[in-house]
């Protein structure tokens, strides 16, 4: 393949996740097992522009023409919005009307955030449902795939935003180049540009393997994301780490030399280098990583099989599809997934062919396998009495283990 980045072709692959369904595409509750369409999932690494990515696109319109993810689900999410809106009021001084736009934009939760400061707002969403959604809630939502057109189509409209926004969303981009020629567009009429991204350097040192999946076509370092900013006459002039999902960067960018840069940038730059977030022997010591968690997670589930105790997974999230894939663990081992979403509710997830139901509708299990194990510490506030009174969770990464009422006492007074 060619690099997704800079178009070389010293692309190396460094872990093999098989061939799996798209995560969020998922199956009527009748479906036939196994009847997911499977599409290969290989992680790289550029050589030339330290870039890691995946070497195979499943179509945009195949995965967010429709979609289930909503932001708002979550409260975590929630707060994290709230507080990146002030956050960001304050550093670029956004005033009452100030317009910000925000790309892949989902059901508004963070532009609402934007809204209740007192800011005009602006999505671009792709998915039909979602957008739908998110204008009938009042937050003004373009269906559209973001790219340099709909940039120019958001000045004509609408004016120049002061800020433009974009969370987990830069890694999904199958036309990379035209997208952020789009932001250029806008930056060059006035906005500052704030990307939030997981960190890939977090993803590696939690062993976050399981954010790897087809929506994530590209993984950010500063260094990686930087090459494709300057080939657009942009550069990153803040840089910082935030907690959300285990660890995210968020990078404010502007055209070059416009604003001075943070000594923050530099600072980043030499945490990924000292880390070998540009080295490929960083990553094939990751791959060998993941298959030690494979090995334990079955161990741990054997042992609950054994024991008699029954095993439900806990949420059906994207990140939860590339797990129980990865791992081969199917209906036959975790018989059903319990969600809040309504979106999910009624589907299964595909490949491993768990059916999903509503939280709260049937018996607890002994045990849940914790697949949105990113959100841990909010599960556990809202799960307490569970835990206490003898349910377990399974948490599978960074090190698979069992939270139960035992370890629960422990995790609290270490707290």
């Amino acid at each position: 393949m060619r690099c997704r980045v800079c178009n070389g072709t010293e692309v190396q692959e460094v872990l093999d996740l098989g061939d799996q369904p798209h995560c969020n595409s998922l199956l009527a509750a009748d479906a036939p097992r196994g009847s997911a369409p499977r599409y290969p999932l290989r992680l790289c690494f550029c050589h030339d522009c330290t870039t890691v990515q995946i070497d195979h696109t499943v179509p945009k319109e195949t995965m967010f023409s429709e979609y289930l993810y909503v932001s708002g689900t979550t409260r975590s999410l929630r707060e994290h919005f709230a507080h990146s809106a002030r956050r960001l009021e304050g550093t670029l001084d956004l005033t009452p009307g100030a317009l910000v736009v925000d790309i892949g934009s989902n059901d508004g939760t963070w532009l609402q955030a934007f809204k209740d400061l007192g800011c005009r707002v602006l999505g671009v969403e792709p998915a039909v449902n979602i957008a739908e959604a998110a204008n009938a809630a009042g937050v003004p939502t373009l269906n559209r795939f973001f790219d340099a057109d709909v940039a120019e189509e958001i000045l004509a409209e609408h004016g120049a935003p002061a800020l433009v926004t974009a969370a987990g969303v830069f890694f999904h981009l199958e036309e990379l180049h035209s997208a952020t020629a789009g932001v250029a567009r806008l930056c060059d009429a006035g906005a500052a540009f704030c990307v939030q991204a997981i960190s890939l350097g977090g993803m590696i040192g939690q062993g976050a393997f399981d954010q790897i999946y087809h929506e994530h076509l590209t993984y950010w370092t500063l260094r990686s994301i930087s090459e494709l900013f300057a080939r657009h006459g942009l550069e990153v002039f803040s840089a910082a780490l935030v907690p959300i999902h285990g660890g995210s960067l968020e990078l404010l960018v502007g055209p070059a030399g416009r604003r001075p840069v943070d000594p923050s940038v530099e600072a980043m730059c030499r945490r990924e280098s000292d880390a070998g977030l540009g080295e490929v022997s960083t990553y094939e010591a990751f791959a060998t990583r993941v298959w030690g968690m494979r090995d334990a997670l079955w161990e741990i589930l054997e042992q609950q099989r054994e024991a008699g105790r029954v095993v439900h997974a806990f949420g059906a999230p994207a990140k939860g599809a590339t797990l129980l894939n990865s791992f081969g663990i199917d209906v036959d081992a975790v018989p059903v997934a319990t969600e809040r979403n309504p979106l999910k509710v009624g589907r299964k997830i595909p490949g491993a062919d768990i059916p999903i139901v509503e939280e709260g509708t049937i018996e607890e299990p002994d045990a849940y396998l914790m697949l949105p194990w990113n959100f841990l510490d909010e599960f556990v506030k809202r799960r307490y009495d569970y835990l206490a009174g003898g349910g377990a969770f399974i948490v599978p990464v960074p090190a698979p283990y069992v939270l139960d009422a035992s370890a629960l006492r422990e995790r609290s007074a270490a707290s």
